[in-house]
């Protein structure tokens, strides 16, 4: 019969396999879970006491002088260069400086009548007013058909 045996060899085999998870929950216990804590925090002695910030004269606290804005211009109703038409069929967007990423001011539909005030240097946008809703901003030349 080869029973002894087997009990024996596997009563080893149990033995051995308890000493090994003994040792690894022991070395998990001690070695892995302290650095899993956080530290308390140090209390030093400074700490508890609390020392209020020196406070400056009121009279020695000046306020910054602000620039006063200043106001541009708006271009009169009867200073147009030309007049023209909006020739872009979507209609246009009105920008606030002469590029694209700038903010929108206003727009115009396909065929409106608007009046160009100005043009940049480059004749690249052109500063325009609506003729019936009063709106001005920039737009791109080639969105204007003159009259």
């Amino acid at each position: 019969m080869r029973f002894p045996e087997t009990a024996k060899s596997s009563t080893s085999l149990a033995f051995s396999l308890g000493i090994i998870v003994a040792i690894v929950a022991t070395g998990w216990y001690y070695v892995i879970l302290p650095f899993q804590k956080h530290p308390q925090r140090p209390v030093f002695s400074n700490d508890l006491k609390s020392v209020p910030a020196p406070v400056p004269p009121i009279m020695a606290i000046k306020a910054p002088t602000m620039p006063q804005p200043t106001v541009k211009a708006k271009p009169k109703a009867n200073d147009a260069k030309y007049q023209g038409k909006v020739n872009a069929s979507i209609g246009l967007v009105f920008r606030a400086e002469p590029s694209q990423g700038s903010k929108s001011v206003g727009g115009a539909d396909f065929n409106t009548k608007v009046s160009v005030i100005r043009e940049t240097p480059d004749r690249e946008w052109v500063y325009v007013r609506n003729e019936s809703t009063k709106e001005e901003g920039w737009v791109r030349s080639g969105n204007i058909t003159k009259e």
